[in-house]
């Protein structure tokens, strides 16, 4: 409970008036490595917090090759944030990479904490605009960014990345072919 409430304050300030309202609907799983937490398909209805673990948000693509868009790591807030505000289904998928600790908080307890404390809507508002933020990061990163300047932000922006994911996994976050990556790699090693 205390990485959760620090990871909050490091948000936005919290009384414990205010964090007290959390405990009473949150939840802890334990998921294995290689088992998806949300599926295409399925609707997100919970906010998560990763207490321990990795995590990888994918899609799959029309020819059927699962495409990274998002890694997350302990500790840290993650959600389809699409489907978890529309209660639409998802178009992701969310997988462990390492045995790992969730707590869960639901949709409609979500809501009711808003509706209870201005401090906890600032706390949605500012995770909302968090997310914005990683969403717009990876979109302007592939929009205007050549490969290997992509590479290059990530192992400035996220360098523990190389350590916990595959090379396969990297190059799908980057959008490009896994042999692309190497040679990639190759030429920068040159430099």
């Amino acid at each position: 409970m205390d990485s959760i409430k620090a990871a909050i304050r490091s948000i936005t300030p919290m009384s414990d008036a205010d964090l007290s309202l959390l405990e009473p609907v949150l939840a802890t799983i334990q998921v294995k490595k290689r088992t998806h937490l949300l599926e295409e398909g399925q609707v997100c209805r919970h906010v998560y917090f990763l207490n321990k673990g990795f995590f990888r948000m994918y899609y799959v693509d029309l020819e059927g090759n699962a495409i990274n868009s998002r890694f997350v790591e302990a500790p840290q807030f993650f959600v389809d944030f699409n489907s978890f505000l529309s209660q639409q289904p998802s178009r992701y998928y969310w997988e462990a990479m390492q045995d790992s600790e969730v707590f869960t908080i639901k949709y409609d307890d979500v809501q009711a904490i808003y509706a209870k404390s201005a401090a906890w809507d600032r706390f949605g508002r500012l995770m909302a605009e968090h997310v914005y933020k990683q969403v717009n990061e990876r979109i302007e990163m592939l929009l205007f960014l050549s490969p290997e300047d992509r590479y290059q932000f990530l192992l400035n922006k996220y360098p523990q990345l190389f350590n916990q994911v595959s090379q396969f996994h990297i190059a799908s976050y980057l959008g490009v072919k896994p042999e692309s990556l190497s040679r990639l790699r190759k030429r920068l090693l040159r430099k």
